[in-house]
């Protein structure tokens, strides 16, 4: 049985959800809990946890960039020559598997905290939307994806913010290539997914408590709510 404390954060594209993991893993650092971040590593190999268990965080993200993670990423996704939904989802779920058997569950089983830049979650949201989709029921039936529901996050932190702002966000961003994932069409259609009661009950009945993370503001304000929320959340835990 895990031990330790997992946490994801998720929500649309260009929802904040950056601003967010950095100033959580600031925070914690400021408190002087030794931090790991998965986008620091750099063998060509996914890290297993021996290797790197003398953290006290992990902080882990999907996809990830070695083996399936960078196929997803460097081929994939992109949107010249996109691949279809049923395609996608199963290339995230093993990516996920991987993470899942190599560092996740061994970091939990020893009592670690894991704070995950979007999972199985995304899937559910928006791979459903994808061209030649699979269903709700069948993406969460691949092997990575029921593993992860097994081992579903104690808590789950979505980015809460009009969309219209986050169009605005990306429409001022300087790279041409936004990617399959950041289409406006798609991100209304994700938003209601994440709102929506099929992916709340699931959760929820998993075992998780959802979080909507007011993401409007501010850079600073944003920082200041999560920061807020990640305290509230591991006081909680030690009680």
């Amino acid at each position: 049985m895990n031990k330790g404390l997992f946490i994801m954060i998720d929500g649309i594209a260009g929802s904040g959800k950056t601003t967010v993991l950095q100033a959580i893993y600031d925070f914690l650092k400021e408190k002087g809990l030794r931090c790991f971040r998965l986008q620091d590593w750099e063998k060509s190999d996914p890290p297993t946890f021996q290797e790197i268990a003398d953290y006290d965080v992990y902080f882990t993200f999907e996809p990830t960039k070695t083996w399936i993670g960078a196929a997803i990423r460097k081929e994939m996704s992109q949107t010249e020559k996109p691949y279809d939904g049923e395609e996608i989802a199963q290339a995230f779920a093993l990516d996920r598997e991987i993470m899942y058997r190599r560092l996740i569950l061994p970091a939990l089983k020893a009592g670690k905290i894991v704070i995950q830049d979007r999972g199985f979650t995304s899937s559910l949201a928006y791979q459903i939307e994808m061209p030649n989709a699979l269903s709700f029921e069948e993406i969460g039936s691949l092997p990575g994806n029921l593993l992860a529901l097994a081992n579903a996050p104690t808590h789950l932190v979505l980015t809460s913010i009009p969309v219209e702002t986050v169009m605005m966000r990306i429409a001022s961003r300087k790279d041409d290539n936004k990617g399959i994932f950041q289409d406006p069409v798609l991100l209304r259609k994700v938003d209601a997914n994440f709102r929506g009661s099929n992916f709340r009950t699931l959760l929820t009945e998993a075992g998780t408590t959802i979080f909507d993370l007011d993401t409007s503001g501010s850079l600073s304000e944003t920082k200041t709510n999560a920061v807020q929320l990640i305290e509230n959340l591991l006081e909680k835990t030690k009680e």
